[in-house]
C-alpha cells in the first residue's frame, strides 16, 4: 500500500460527520504528563508514603502501572482524595506551562487544523469525546474562532477587537462554528463546593478553597464515581453522539475505558461505521477491539520508527514517514 492510497482511504473513512476520540496520548507532544510521570508524583508525596499499603503500592506501580496498583491496594479515604488532589495538580501545572509557551499558537497548529477540516466538512459542527482532564481542545477552539460546549460557559483566550462590522461578522460565524467537548472524566476547571454545587474556575493555579477537583483519578472507583454528576450527564452525551457520527478518528486512545468502548464498538461493528486510529502504539485492547473480522472499515497507523506501520482490513504494512502523529497526518488527510 502506497502513501496515495492510504491518504484515499483516510479521505474515504472520514468524509461523513467524524467524530473525535482523544486519548491520553494525543496529550504528550504538548508536554501533558504520562501516567508513568503522574505515579512518579505519587511516590514522593509524604502522605501517601505513610500509608500502611504504600511499600504495596509503590511496587506495583513499577510491575502493573498505576491504575492496577492503585486497585490493588488497600488505600485509606484520606489517600484516595490525595491522589485525586496530586493528579489534579500535576496535569494542571504542566497544562498551564504548555499555555504559558511562547510558541503556544504555533504548536496549538494541528489541532486547530483539525478542527477546521472536520467544520468544513460537517453541519459546522466537530464533537470531541475524550478521557483527558486537559484544556486542549477549548484552546484550539478559541484559536480558530469556535464556540465550544462543555456544560458549561466560558472561554480562554480573549482578544480585543472592537465593535466593526468584520468584527460582528466574525462572532456570528463564532457562534455558528461549534466544538462540542465532553469530557467524560472531568476537567482541571471543574470543582464542587461544599454546598455540593458544581462549578468551573478557568485556569487556576491552585484548587480553589472550598472545593475539589472534579476529575476521576485512576483506579476502578472511577466507575462508580461517574454515576454521579456531571459524568452521568456527560456520559449520556457522549453516547448519542456515537450513535449519530459517521465515522471516527481516534486520536491517542488506548481503548481501555469502559465508558467510551461499549458504544464505539457496537457502532464500528453493528453499525459498520468506519474508524481510523492514530497512536504512537496500538495496545492490545485496539488490536483486539478494532482489527477485528466484524469491523468493515478500520485504519490503524501506529509508530514503527522512521516509518508509520499500516494496519487496515487488507494489509499490515509500513510506509515512512510519521504519518501516525497528528501533525503529519493532517497533511495526508
Amino acid at each position: 500500500m502506497k502513501l496515495n492510497d492510504i491518504a484515499k482511504m483516510i479521505q474515504e473513512y472520514l468524509s461523513d460527520s467524524p467524530l473525535v476520540v482523544m486519548g491520553s496520548g494525543a496529550s504528550v507532544p504538548y508536554g501533558l504528563p504520562t501516567m508513568d510521570g503522574i505515579a512518579s508524583v505519587l511516590r514522593n508525596d509524604t502522605l501517601l508514603q505513610r500509608e500502611k499499603d504504600s511499600i504495596k503500592l509503590f511496587s506495583d506501580m513499577n510491575l502493573f502501572g498505576l491504575e492496577t496498583a492503585i486497585d490493588n491496594s488497600l488505600l485509606s479515604e484520606n489517600a484516595k482524595n490525595q491522589i485525586r488532589i496530586l493528579t489534579w495538580s500535576c496535569i494542571n501545572e504542566a497544562d498551564l506551562v504548555f499555555f504559558r509557551d511562547k510558541n503556544f499558537e504555533d504548536r496549538m497548529q494541528s489541532l486547530v487544523q483539525l478542527i477546521k477540516k472536520i467544520i468544513a466538512t460537517s453541519p459546522n459542527q466537530l464533537v470531541v469525546v475524550t478521557t483527558n482532564y486537559d484544556r486542549l481542545f477549548e484552546y484550539a477552539a478559541d484559536l480558530y474562532g469556535a464556540s465550544t460546549e462543555t456544560g458549561f460557559e466560558g472561554n480562554f483566550i480573549r482578544k480585543f477587537y472592537g465593535f466593526s462590522d468584520s468584527v460582528n461578522n466574525k462572532r456570528i460565524a463564532s457562534r455558528e462554528r461549534v466544538v462540542k467537548i465532553l469530557k467524560v472524566h472531568g476537567s482541571l476547571d471543574w470543582f464542587i463546593a461544599e454546598d455540593g454545587s458544581i462549578i468551573s474556575f478557568p485556569l487556576q493555579e491552585k484548587i480553589p478553597t472550598g472545593c475539589s477537583p472534579l476529575i476521576v483519578p485512576p483506579g476502578k472507583e472511577k466507575y462508580s464515581t461517574t454515576h454521579e454528576e456531571p459524568y452521568r450527564t456527560i456520559i449520556e452525551e457522549a453516547d448519542k453522539e456515537f450513535r449519530k457520527a459517521g465515522s471516527f478518528l481516534c486520536i491517542g486512545y488506548g481503548f481501555n475505558d469502559s465508558h467510551i468502548q461499549p458504544k464505539l464498538i457496537s457502532q464500528i461493528k453493528s453499525g459498520g461505521k468506519p474508524i481510523v486510529v492514530i497512536t504512537k502504539k496500538a495496545t492490545h485492547e485496539c488490536m483486539r477491539l478494532v482489527a477485528d473480522v466484524n469491523v468493515k472499515k478500520y485504519l490503524i497507523l501506529e509508530d514503527n520508527g522512521s516509518k508509520t506501520r499500516v494496519i487496515s482490513n487488507n494489509e499490515d504494512t509500513n510506509v515512512s514517514g510519521s504519518i501516525w502523529s497528528l501533525k503529519d497526518f493532517m497533511e495526508v488527510w
